[in-house]
Parts: structure tokens; C-alpha cells; sequence
């Protein structure tokens, strides 16, 4: 009997939780729709917002806004430094290189009437001014300044880009008639010039106002092959004077250069010029040939070397029915690092009282190069005039450079 009085109690407790139990679950599933509801009117919202405002972000991600300052009146005050970086190119075009090469002489000797010395003198102060005038052409001045006067040497503007691989100089130049005619004081393996240059074409040489082209021409040979062409207004001293507008300088050189060994090589050259008479208008003409010949060994190309010159020219002139030669023979042995010593042999013909004469001279040097920018020269000469007197000399150079001075031809 109490058995059955629990049963019925607990049954009576569970009709009456379980109503309970689920009603609290339906309001917890109702609560759940609401907030699922909300949750979806958010996101449409948002969706709709984003809508509106994707437009006008794209429109405004592509500009930009630039706030203009309002203008200030200008100071002294506010204005800054700027350091600009300093381009080399125009540096060089407002400030050319400048060198000067001073050559002093010494003599001592007897008295030579065809090369007049003091015993001791400025021989020459070379003035060098260079500089790329652009990207296709280089302007080169050289002033030589001696004791009485200034005189320009050369003057030109050389062009490198010309078309079929031409190139050129424009100005006043030294012919380019063999070696010992081209080149300047300070380069000359000798304190003086060979007889062959003094005799036919003047201390100065030949060097005239004019225009030179030159080409390199393509060869089987593997060889350097150069091609020059030069015409020049026709006044220079007494080799050649023009008479009239015609009387024009004309100047040819051709170059064959090539290697024997990996030790020495060898250049030969032919020259031909022709010009008008300074007296009686006919026609001077000149023809010559130049070779060299160079070693120096590749393991002691710094101690030893040996060069070896020959020049030799023709000289036909009107009014005078023989031919007029001269030539020079040279050679110069490097003896140690800063030593050098030479020899010359000169000969050269010249007209004497209608008649031609020809004079002789033998020579020795000794070199000494304390460094690149300074060098000591003695030099022994005796000189022969035909079947006449012969003078002993000595002469003692020394010569110095200060500034930059471009490379000569080799």
C-alpha cells in the first residue's frame, strides 16, 4: 500500500515537470528565431550600405587630392642651399686641361752659324690647353713660348665620328710628312732636329693652316693600315708660298703598322707634298719614306727596349736641275730603368751658290729620366758643312711638365 502511494506521487511530479520542461524549450527556440532574425536584418543592412558606398570608393582610391599652400611672398630668408652633384662632363667643358713643358738648353762648343745657341737659354715653354668640345670633336692648342715671342704651334679641332670611319683635323697642324716633322720638342728622342728637317723644311717644320682627313683602311694583312689627306693654304716660310688662290699645299701619308713578334714590331710610311715656290712660283715637290723599328720584351719591357729610325726624303724643285736628298739613321738602346743612350747619323743636301752641297753630322745621347714629368739630356754633336768646317758641340737640356698632358702618337 505505501508502495503504490510513491508510484502515484512520482507520476503526479512528472505530469507536472514535464508541461514545465517544455515550455522552457519552446521559449528558448523563440528567443534563438529573434536574435537569428536580428542577426539577418544586420547583414542586410550592411550589404545595402556596402552597396551604396563601393562606387565612391572607387572613385576616390584613384584621385588625389593636392592641397595648393597659399603663396608666400619671396625672402632672402627662406631660400636654402642646394649641394648639386658636380658632373665631370661639364667640369671639362668649362675647364680644359691645361699643361706647360719648359725645355732649357745648355751649349757649349764651338760656334755652329746654322744652329745658333747661347750657352744656356729657354729652348721652349709649350703651353697645352685640351678638351672635348662635344661628344664628336676635341680642341687642342699648343703655344710655343720662347724668349721673344708666342707663337701658336698647332691650333685645331679634331673630329673622331666622321661617317665611313673618317676622321679629321681642321686648323693649323704639322704636316703629317714622316715622323721627325710631327712631332714637338719635348718628344724628340734628340735635343735637336736631324739636318734632313732644318735643311728643307726650316726649324719650325712643316705646319700650315689646312684641313687633314684620315681613314683606316681594311686589310687581308692583319695589319694597321692609315690613310692621310691634307690640303693647307700654302704659306709656310720658304718651303712653300702662295702666289695666288690656287697655290695650295698638298700633303699625303700613308702608315703600315704590324706586329713581327709579341716582343717588336715595325711601321713603315711613304709621304708625297707638293706647293708653290716662294721665289719664282714653280712647283716644290717632296717625297720620303720613314720606317721604324721597335723591341721591347714583354718580361723586362720596363728596363730594356731598343728603337731604330730611318727617314729619308727626295726634293725636286723648279730651277734647279738636281735632286736634293737627306735622310737620318738613328738608334736609341734603353739601358736600365731610367737610362737611355743613342746614336744619329745625319745627311742632307742644300743648295749652295747654285750648286749643291751637302752636309754631314754624327751624334750621341745620354738620358736620364728622374720620373715621367721630368727628364736630363746630354747630346754630342759634330757637325760638317760640305767640304768645309766641322763643329764639335755639347749640349745639356733639361725639361720638366707640370699639368695634365694628353698621350702622343705611338
Amino acid at each position: 500500500m505505501a508502495h503504490r502511494g510513491r508510484s502515484i506521487l512520482l507520476l503526479f511530479v512528472l505530469g507536472l515537470a514535464v508541461p514545465a520542461m517544455a515550455q522552457t524549450g519552446d521559449d528558448r527556440i523563440t528567443q534563438l528565431e529573434k536574435r537569428l532574425d536580428e542577426l539577418q536584418r544586420q547583414a542586410d543592412e550592411l550589404r545595402q550600405e556596402l552597396r551604396q558606398l563601393r562606387p565612391a570608393a572607387a572613385e576616390d582610391l584613384t584621385k588625389v587630392d593636392v592641397e595648393t599652400p597659399e603663396a608666400a611672398a619671396p625672402s632672402i630668408a627662406t631660400v636654402e642651399t642646394v649641394e648639386n652633384q658636380v658632373s665631370p662632363g661639364a667640369a671639362k667643358a668649362l675647364n680644359p686641361d691645361i699643361s706647360v713643358i719648359g725645355t732649357f738648353v745648355g751649349h757649349a762648343g764651338d760656334h755652329n752659324e746654322f744652329d745658333e745657341r747661347g750657352p744656356i737659354e729657354l729652348d721652349e715653354a709649350e703651353v697645352a690647353f685640351e678638351a672635348f668640345i662635344d661628344p664628336y670633336a676635341k680642341g687642342r692648342f699648343f703655344f710655343a713660348v720662347g724668349p721673344e715671342e708666342v707663337e701658336l704651334e698647332e691650333g685645331y679641332a679634331q673630329f673622331v665620328t666622321l661617317p665611313w670611319d673618317l676622321t679629321a683635323k681642321v686648323g693649323k697642324t704639322k704636316a703629317t710628312f714622316g715622323k721627325a716633322n710631327t712631332w714637338h720638342t719635348h718628344v724628340r728622342p734628340w735635343i735637336d732636329q736631324p739636318l734632313m728637317v732644318t735643311r728643307f723644311f726650316g726649324d719650325e717644320g712643316l705646319n700650315d693652316i689646312g684641313v687633314s682627313v684620315s681613314k683606316i683602311v681594311n686589310n687581308p694583312f692583319g695589319a694597321y693600315i692609315e690613310a692621310t689627306g691634307e690640303v693647307y693654304s700654302g704659306n709656310t716660310g720658304e718651303v712653300f708660298a702662295r702666289r695666288s688662290d690656287n697655290d695650295l699645299f698638298y700633303n699625303a701619308h700613308l702608315k703600315f703598322f704590324r706586329d713581327i713578334t709579341e716582343n717588336s714590331n715595325i711601321e713603315v710610311g711613304t709621304s708625297w707634298a707638293r706647293g708653290t715656290l716662294p721665289d719664282s712660283g714653280g712647283h716644290n715637290r717632296f717625297s720620303g719614306v720613314d720606317v721604324t723599328y721597335r723591341w721591347k720584351p714583354l718580361i723586362r719591357s720596363i728596363y730594356n727596349s731598343v728603337i731604330v729610325r730611318f727617314e729619308g726624303l727626295a726634293n725636286r724643285r723648279a730651277g734647279f736641275d738636281r735632286t736634293l736628298y737627306g735622310y737620318y739613321l738613328s738608334a736609341d738602346y734603353q739601358v736600365a730603368r731610367r737610362w737611355f743612350a743613342g746614336a744619329r747619323l745625319d745627311r742632307a743636301d742644300r743648295i749652295f751658290e747654285d750648286l749643291r752641297d751637302r752636309d754631314r753630322a754624327v751624334s750621341a745621347t745620354l738620358t736620364f729620366w728622374p720620373s715621367e714629368f721630368s727628364q736630363v739630356r746630354g747630346q754630342y754633336r759634330r757637325t760638317t758643312l760640305g767640304g768645309g768646317p766641322s763643329f764639335d758641340e755639347l749640349l745639356l737640356q733639361l725639361q720638366f711638365a707640370i699639368g695634365a698632358h694628353g698621350a702622343h702618337v705611338f
